[in-house]
């Protein structure tokens, strides 16, 4: 975890001494001066008092390179743009909110629709169902499988932000589901904009692992030119009880917490690290794919719960 960005007057004071620093050593050798020239009690002193100026440049230099001296100015606190209580009446917010409909990434079973998200018992459900559906998107000539997969026995519930956001907190209070094969994830994705890729994984559990939350960030260029964060959390009572899960996002830190306790903390580096970048928010429930694994179907219907859910931002 990095310190706190300069402030405006820091980096105006720090150019000004770097350029003091610059003129100084600029005038040495321009003119030809050498340290020996000038009057000091030694020859060896002026060669000291040269090199330590260069080596004070140079940790000026570094220092505030390091500490980003093109960081972004500071910001004020994060203010709540969006609050959703399902204990509440009403149901899921469509102004913020919208589906994924089809089937979409990893080889996922499922596919999406909007019927399998819906507000019961005083909670969002995302539902993951054995159940048959045509593919309303399918083309038998398309070598994408989302196209040219004609059926799917399975149907579950994925919703993401209409609004891509930068900096803040995203807080949840959800229980997951169980059984092999399912899937849940809360998440932030970028690239609507294209390259580069940034993920930041808040939660995603699979039921082969029925205690373990894997919390984890990816950044890079492209989608195969990742650098990757990980962290693995066991919660015995994942599937049954509530837990709060966070994200706070700033320049400096991408940091996740699972009930209050921090699992993760990364460190942007650079105005231009792809964790620094907009991103949305996603939540869905996958079944089976490349990680889900088998399925068990005598675990569905299966639902991912949600009491509450707070967006917090000072740039959305």
């Amino acid at each position: 975890m990095s310190g706190s960005s300069v402030s405006g007057t820091e980096e105006i004071r720090a150019v000004q001494y770097l350029r003091a620093a610059a003129a100084i050593l600029v005038v040495f050798i321009h003119t030809g001066v050498y340290a020996e020239q000038i009057y000091w009690p030694t020859p060896r002193a002026g060669r000291r008092m040269a090199a330590l100026l260069l080596c004070a440049l140079g940790v000026v230099a570094i220092a505030f390179a390091e500490r980003g001296l093109a960081a972004e100015p500071k910001r004020a606190p994060p203010r709540l743009v969006h609050e959703e209580d399902f204990s509440r009446a009403g149901g899921l917010d469509q102004n913020f909110w919208s589906y994924e409909i089809s089937f979409i990434r990893n080889r996922e079973a499922q596919y999406y629709r909007p019927e399998n998200v819906f507000v019961a018992n005083g909670a969002l459900a995302l539902e993951g169902r054995a159940e048959g559906v045509l593919n309303a998107r399918y083309d038998g000539a398309s070598k994408d499988w989302t196209r040219s997969t004609l059926t799917s026995e399975y149907t579950s519930g994925s919703i993401f932000s209409r609004f891509s956001m930068r900096y803040g907190a995203v807080e949840v209070i959800a229980r997951a589901p169980k059984g092999a094969g399912t899937w849940p994830a809360i998440w932030m994705l970028g690239g609507d904009d294209g390259p580069p890729y940034r993920e930041i994984d808040i939660v995603e559990a699979v039921g082969k692992h029925p205690n373990i939350v894997f919390t984890s960030a990816h950044a890079g260029p492209t989608l195969d030119e990742l650098t990757n964060w990980s962290a693995e959390t066991n919660v015995p009572t994942l599937s049954s009880q509530w837990h709060v899960y966070r994200l706070d996002w700033s320049a400096e830190t991408v940091a996740v917490s699972i009930d209050g306790r921090q699992v993760l903390a990364v460190a942007p580096r650079g105005p231009d690290d792809p964790l620094r970048m907009p991103m949305r928010i996603r939540i869905n429930l996958a079944l089976g794919g490349s990680w889900g694994g088998q399925i068990d179907r005598s675990a569905l219907p299966a639902r991912f719960e949600f009491r509450s859910i707070r967006v917090y931002s000072n740039e959305m």
